[in-house]
């Protein structure tokens, strides 16, 4: 059993951090998980998101695109998307009696432009109006000498009134990350 004990050790120990030689500092998956549980986490939550609800009912949210202000990353818009769409996808499953989430005006008018077949549109972007916009934008700040690369990322989201430009909640999410280099860097 000590045995078992210490070779779980020696093989943890030997396990990568993102300080380990040959690691990038780009966000991952890892941190695509914890940013989105976090951010739809944190609005569910919040006390006045609560009260608009009460106040007003389901909430009807536009998703905005994601602003890259990031340092020299480039965040291909299929992977940026990905973070709101998650956010998204979670509060649809843990609290869909209090969003409706409406697809962005321009999305549906493309759509509607492919004229797919068996795909309703459903109505005109003018019958279902949202009032508040989600919107995340994605920071960078970067350091980089002979011995590695640290970047640290603010990734901020926003719960816009869209009738009063009013933010209705707000969150970041915060990350470090180093990578040494190594010999043959």
């Amino acid at each position: 059993m000590r045995s078992v004990a210490g070779f779980m050790l020696l093989w943890l120990a030997g396990c990568g951090t993102a300080v380990s030689s040959g690691h990038n500092t780009a966000l991952s998956g890892m941190d695509l998980v914890a940013m989105t549980d976090k951010m739809a986490m944190s609005i569910a939550a919040d006390p006045d998101v609560q009260a608009a609800i009460r106040r007003d009912g389901k909430l009807i949210v536009v998703v905005q695109p994601v602003e890259n202000y990031m340092r020299g990353e480039v965040l291909p818009r299929g992977q940026a998307d990905a973070f709101t769409g998650r956010v998204r996808t979670q509060l649809s499953k843990f609290a869909p009696d209090q969003f409706v989430w409406i697809m962005n005006r321009e999305s549906f008018y493309n759509l509607r432009k492919r004229e797919l077949e068996g795909v309703d549109p459903g109505p005109s972007p003018e019958a279902i109006n949202p009032k508040y916009a989600l919107t995340a934008k994605f920071t960078s700040l970067g350091n980089e000498n002979s011995k590695g690369r640290t970047s640290f990322y603010v990734c901020a989201f926003e719960l816009t009134n869209l009738a009063d430009r009013s933010v209705l909640w707000t969150d970041s999410y915060e990350v470090k990350k180093t990578a040494v280099k190594g010999f043959l860097d």
